[in-house]
């Protein structure tokens, strides 16, 4: 039986006594990526079965085996880790089954086919991919994943991307037996270094910008292709503003045009000036500060009261009338006090972190990357902003929460300001008002 039998037929089916198969998530020249269970441990996994049978040639399949134990020491969020690596029987045949973490979420390629991706959210997915690139190649030696496109990134619930499927990975730096000749990727994403086997970290950063010009403009890269080979950013594209100069630096045909590396073309990404609006807060003395005269009445703003959080609809000097009131002591008594007392508790926890960072924390101005919904407790929403600041010579990305009525003001680029505490790990709050 070959590994391409109906997929039904594997449903149910154990591997190793421990991971029972679900249903089929792709298949590829080497094989089939099921979604499991382990039994064991209790949660999804992705299984990927290489089949000896489906390999093009031996030292194909060898070299795979070899890069996946690179695979193994890998911790990063935005990569699947590896959880196990083992050869079993499939189908009467020898195989091996790479076991790693099931990333939930939907892959830039199905989003550009539903056209359902707001391209002001590019910028976070692009710092995110720019982060795992980084992670990769400042690996000794470095790690590259020779295959970037829509297919292979997958954006969580929460909106943060994942770098998927490094069935084409390579050290940079080989074993004297192997051979550098080897061409991965995918035609329309990978730069002409790499279709001569010749890929560096550079060639994944085209691969990005390949991949960032497909979900912008929802066109495949080759029609983007002129006589030359080389692709061309168009002069309008939709979204922020800055994505289009750090694109065409990524997409240079020679590797030496363009960035040096991840961190730099994030660094030109996130230092680039936009028009977005800038909001600020008054100076505040040098830390440690006391909780005092203008520090007070700016915490006194930026603190949300109890009643902002029970209405969180409402806007900025809305008056609260009798039948605001009278509606308060109705759902109160409806819910035995319960429905006061939930948001009290929300509106004291949440002066205390801001205290911390009033006495304690430096400032910064932050530029924001994305804006969600966040559902509190009664029906009532708040806005979840993700955002990133520069502080001792790093990007910082954090999310805070914020009352709906002053963020439906923002949109990403724009920039606000934080506070932020160095020695707990960078952690942040958001005082723009």
């Amino acid at each position: 039986m070959s590994l391409l039998t109906d997929r039904a037929d594997h449903a149910g089916r154990t591997i190793a006594g421990r991971y029972e198969l679900l249903r089929e998530l792709g298949h590829g020249s080497f094989g089939r990526t099921f979604l499991a269970r382990d039994t064991l441990a209790g949660g999804p996994v992705a299984i990927k079965v290489l089949d000896r049978r489906a390999a093009a040639d031996w030292k194909a399949y060898e070299l795979f085996e070899r890069e996946a134990a690179v695979l193994r020491s890998l911790r990063h969020r935005g990569i699947p880790r590896v959880h196990d690596l083992f050869r079993d029987v499939w189908d009467g045949a020898p195989a091996t089954f790479l076991v790693m973490d099931y990333v939930e979420g939907i892959s830039l390629a199905r989003l550009i086919e539903q056209r359902q991706l707001d391209p002001e959210r590019v910028v976070q997915i692009f710092v995110d991919l720019l982060d795992i690139l980084d992670y990769l190649h400042g690996r000794v030696p470095p790690v590259l994943h020779r295959d970037i496109k829509p297919s292979n990134v997958i954006l969580r619930p929460d909106g943060s991307a994942a770098l998927v499927d490094f069935g084409s990975v390579r050290r940079i730096f080989l074993e004297p037996e192997e051979t550098g000749s080897t061409v991965a990727g995918t035609y329309g994403y990978m730069p002409y270094e790499q279709y001569m086997g010749h890929a560096t970290p550079a060639s994944d950063l085209y691969a990005l910008g390949a991949t960032l010009l497909h979900l912008l403009t929802g066109r495949a890269p080759r029609s983007f292709m002129g006589e030359d080979g080389c692709l061309a950013v168009p002069d309008a594209l939709p979204g922020d503003p800055r994505l289009a100069p750090v694109m065409a630096r990524l997409l240079r045909p020679s590797p030496v045009e363009r960035f040096a590396s991840a961190r730099e073309a994030r660094e030109a990404l996130l230092s680039a000036k936009t028009p977005g609006l800038t909001t600020s807060v008054a100076p505040l003395p040098p830390a440690p500060r006391a909780i005092e005269g203008r520090t007070a009445e700016l915490l006194d703003r930026v603190a949300p009261s109890a009643w902002a959080l029970m209405d969180t609809s409402a806007k900025p000097g809305d008056e609260v009338d009798v039948g605001d009131v009278l509606l308060l002591i109705f759902f109160s008594v409806l819910t035995a006090g319960v429905l006061p007392l939930v948001f009290l508790g929300m509106a004291r926890s949440r002066r205390r972190r801001l205290k911390r960072f009033f006495e304690q924390g430096t400032p910064a101005t932050a530029e924001i990357v994305n804006i969600l919904e966040d559902r509190i407790p009664f029906d009532q929403r708040l806005a979840r902003v993700s955002y990133q600041y520069q502080a001792d010579g790093e990007v910082h990305r954090d999310v805070d929460q914020v009352l709906p009525a002053i963020a439906d003001r923002w949109r990403p680029g724009d920039r606000v300001q934080v506070l932020y505490v160095a020695g707990t790990d960078y952690d942040s709050v958001i005082v723009s008002v």
